[in-house]
């Protein structure tokens, strides 16, 4: 029964990807754009991981199965780098002594560029799909043992940023969502169960973005 937890996941993703596209302004500055666009690009991810997760129980011996399991990890290798720039955008709109630390930017995309190769060095080029079943949810996995790291990096980058966007706007959410993920990831690494702590403590990290992203507009001068 478990694996209809992953498709309530997917369906609680795929009602805030539709809430995103119909509170998203027409008239937006360019960072304005892309936050919406990471938004929703992390919400299709998580939404296909869950939904394909989810269904492994009914499709698991199917030929087509294995194949739709691969753009779970390219999606995750192509979004999640881009988790820096998102707080970032955030404090170049709040923070005044960022909009004239520019120098900042360049370091933080070299950094974000070497996280998207290696997420798709390891996540796609060594993906090794295998049999990762547990507590009756059939499911696929990458069998090779080596850390997520360009989502660790990320994460690392991401939450000081977070924390500055809390001292400067006064908003915490962001930065307790982040912590919350990557808390409960660290904590539930390795367990058998880890899978779905982890596809939890996604579904409230990205409910953090959206509200901070809200906010945010809700508080910017029009």
């Amino acid at each position: 029964m478990l694996h209809l937890v992953l498709l309530f996941y997917a369906l609680i993703h795929a009602s805030l990807l539709i809430w995103v596209l119909s509170i998203s302004p027409t008239n937006c500055t360019p960072w304005q754009k892309g936050r919406v666009t990471f938004v929703c690009a992390l919400l299709i991810g998580m939404l296909y991981d869950n939904l394909i997760t989810g269904i492994g129980n009914f499709y698991f011996e199917q030929d087509w199965y294995s194949t739709a399991n691969v753009p779970r990890f390219v999606l995750h290798a192509l979004i999640l780098p881009f988790l820096p720039l998102f707080a970032f955008s955030l404090l170049q709109e709040t923070h005044g002594r960022m909009r004239h630390q520019r120098l900042l930017f360049w370091p933080l995309i070299v950094v974000c560029s070497l996280a998207l190769l290696y997420g798709l060095y390891h996540e796609v080029i060594l993906l090794q799909l295998g049999d990762k079943s547990v507590l009756g949810v059939q499911k696929l996995g990458n069998m090779v043992p080596s850390p997520p790291w360009a989502t660790i990096v990320s994460n690392l980058i991401f939450l000081p940023m977070a924390w500055l966007y809390w001292r400067a706007a006064g908003w915490p959410w962001m930065f307790f969502g982040g912590l919350f993920i990557f808390v409960l990831n660290g904590a539930s690494a390795g367990q058998s169960w880890g899978f779905l702590v982890g596809n939890f403590a996604e579904v409230v990290f990205i409910v953090s973005l959206l509200l901070t992203t809200r906010q945010h507009q809700q508080s910017m001068p029009a």
